[in-house]
């Protein structure tokens, strides 16, 4: 596991250079960070926003299958990857209510509305939806795309779960698939991974630390999982 260990770190670090970065300039998301690129940001976000998701993890179930899967071993595989993805999202799920931290769009929308994000939290997530669909009904400042976005989004902050999703499947696949055989579909899923994580930064969904938690989480499910790839002999040692 070492070796492993040593093919993930750069990745680690890759993931972690934007986050570490906005706090070390102390940067907090504001509607100034919108611009013309932000849609873009949003149509990637999506990937890994549910339903979305779902059809994002079929795709990559396929991909993983049918490059490591021989007739003896794909429901292993299967197992690996779904225990993996879905024991991230819930270990995301019991984080996020031991922490209850609000995200950095309802935090603006406190101080911008004159409320207390703690109240906010403290409605149900219908009564949450509605409250943004009216506060931000005629305001030019955000963008209805990102408006609605914000309305199916009202769960708190910590970890970012979008993050754990992309970067999960990114460190799985430098772990479970051949790098050099595979270099331009492990750099493609690297790169759409960077993508969402700033994506989340970008749309004010989630601050640094968010990001950091949910990259490390990652990286951590990825090893267990190539601890028993290896140990299932779905890769070689």
């Amino acid at each position: 596991m070492g070796l492993v260990i040593k093919k993930t770190i750069a990745a680690l670090f890759l993931f972690l250079i934007i986050p570490l970065s906005v706090i070390v300039v102390n940067w907090h998301w504001q509607p100034s960070a919108l611009n013309n690129s932000s849609e873009y940001f949003f149509w990637i976000t999506e990937t890994a926003s549910y339903p979305w998701a779902i059809i994002t993890s079929g795709l990559f179930f396929l991909l993983f299958c049918l490059l490591l899967a021989n007739k003896k071993n794909i429901l292993v595989i299967l197992l690996i990857l779904v225990s993996a993805m879905l024991g991230g999202q819930i270990i995301k799920s019991l984080i996020k209510q031991q922490t209850a931290e609000s995200r950095p769009y309802v935090l603006w929308l406190a101080k911008e509305y004159h409320f207390s994000d703690k109240q906010f939290y403290s409605q149900t997530r219908a009564e949450r939806k509605a409250n943004i669909e009216q506060l931000l009904t005629n305001t030019t400042t955000i963008p209805s795309w990102l408006s609605k976005h914000w309305q199916q989004e009202t769960g708190y902050a910590f970890p970012s779960g979008h993050t754990l999703f992309a970067a999960t499947w990114a460190f799985l696949a430098i772990t479970l698939l051949s790098f050099r055989r595979h270099f331009i579909i492990v750099t493609a899923i690297v790169v759409w991974s960077t993508l969402i994580e700033t994506s989340r930064l970008l749309l004010g969904m989630h601050s640094a630390y968010d990001l950091i938690l949910g990259v490390v989480l990652a990286w951590l499910i990825a090893l267990i999982s190539c601890f028993y790839a290896r140990k299932w002999n779905i890769v070689v040692r």
